[in-house]
């Protein structure tokens, strides 16, 4: 069944003002009134209050614009206000329509609002994608596959969320990396849709984990960018990321893309088969015979530097540059270590019978894994995405289980 084109979400837009960095998030549905509230009159409150941003002596009126959706677009209408409202510096004619979009400046009176818009129903921000891929014309409806949606904001994650619903779809939503991993290889999604920008670790990090896995590197991947921050398409595309969406997220867009490359992966024809990341080093350089105890750890607060490993021997970690080889000591003095807690000679990494192992060296503030205390000198297991905390020093722990253990066979084999 091929889907009808047709706005699957609300508008989501993001007012910004000089007195403060946290902006005022509007879901926009229908006409929103935006003005201030006036104790002891309940006449004319409007939808959105600015009273808390100082609107009375910024000229703000009770009631000063509205902001509606109107076809394709999203228009703002002064009400009569006594001060007036510019938009990018040219005064509005009251109750006459204008156009918002992506980056425009709004003044109510002398306060200022940057507006940006995060999802439109329909026209969205620039888009990049492999150079091979080729997306299908007609939006084809989901049959209940699971998408993986990774964003901390819960009101972005809904809608994107929602639009992927709509499509005939199911959802999950993580809102950080640890817990995006813990999904994934709890279930394997269809796709995976994940944000640039999350609070523990680069969306990047979460791309080249599924592109190292051994059974699952194919998967289509779209990353979003929902911030104004620059993002340098290239190194999306190398983290291989089939297709980047900036902001304004359009959900018609992503609509398509989701349909698009979920059809392709399932038929066989998907243009992206990456086993091998360039400029990335982690499990893919690992040799197949070794595979199976290698494991990449993220210190949290540096995504940017994993900790790869191959476990012959133990390997122990702390703040000293230990007593053997360096190969078999990681020394965490780099990640603060010492403001954490961590001891000199804190912990080991063992791999034993097929499993990963830590054993606490007798540290003096202790080790622990998800927030449970390890007894010292106690070959305890770690799973698949564990939290491994040292003192107050957390690192996250990753590895892949080697499909020919269990008589598997690699992609394309």
């Amino acid at each position: 069944m091929v889907l009808k084109d047709k706005p699957a979400a609300p508008w989501l837009i993001e007012l910004y003002t000089p007195q403060t960095s946290a902006p005022i998030k509007l879901r926009i549905e229908d006409r929103l009134t935006v003005g201030r509230v006036v104790q002891g009159d309940a006449t004319k409150r409007p939808d959105v209050d600015l009273t808390s941003y100082d609107a009375e002596g910024m000229g703000v009126s009770r009631q000063h614009i509205a902001i509606m959706p109107e076809g394709e677009r999203l228009s703002v209408l002064d009400l009569q206000s006594n001060n007036g409202t510019f938009l990018n510096g040219v005064r509005l004619k009251p109750n006459e329509p204008h156009r918002l979009v992506n980056h425009d400046q709004l003044i109510l009176g002398k306060l200022r609002l940057d507006i940006s818009i995060v999802i439109s129903p329909v026209h969205g921000g620039d888009i990049h994608k492999q150079p091979s891929l080729q997306l299908q014309d007609q939006m084809q409806s989901g049959k209940g596959q699971l998408v993986l949606v990774v964003h901390n904001d819960p009101d972005v994650a809904g809608i994107l969320a929602s639009v992927i619903e709509k499509a005939g779809y199911a959802t999950k939503v993580s809102h950080e990396v640890v817990g995006a991993i813990r999904s994934y290889n709890q279930r394997r999604p269809a796709a995976v849709l994940v944000d640039m920008n999350l609070p523990d670790m680069s969306g990047l990090e979460f791309c080249r984990y599924v592109r190292r896995d051994v059974l699952q590197n194919a998967m289509p991947v779209i990353v979003t960018h929902t911030n104004d921050k620059p993002v340098d398409a290239a190194e999306v595309m190398q983290a291989g990321v089939d297709i980047l969406l900036n902001k304004p997220i359009s959900a018609r867009e992503l609509r398509h893309v989701v349909s698009s490359l979920i059809s392709q992966h399932e038929s066989g024809k998907s243009g992206m088969y990456t086993k091998h990341l360039v400029g990335t080093a982690p499990l893919t350089a690992v040799p197949p015979e070794t595979r199976k105890n290698a494991a990449v750890l993220f210190v949290a607060g540096y995504s940017d530097s994993p900790i790869v490993l191959t476990i012959q021997n133990a390997v122990s970690f702390g703040r000293a540059a230990g007593t053997g080889s360096l190969k078999s000591h990681i020394d965490l003095t780099r990640y603060e270590a010492a403001n954490a807690g961590v001891s000199r000679m804190h912990m080991q990494l063992h791999f034993k019978d097929g499993k990963l192992w830590v054993e606490d060296c007798d540290s003096v503030n202790g080790t622990f894994i998800d927030g449970e205390p390890v007894k010292p000198r106690v070959l305890t297991p770690v799973k698949n995405a564990n939290e491994v905390r040292l003192g107050q020093l957390r690192m996250y722990i990753y590895f892949l289980e080697d499909p020919l253990e269990q008589g598997g066979k690699l992609p394309g084999e």
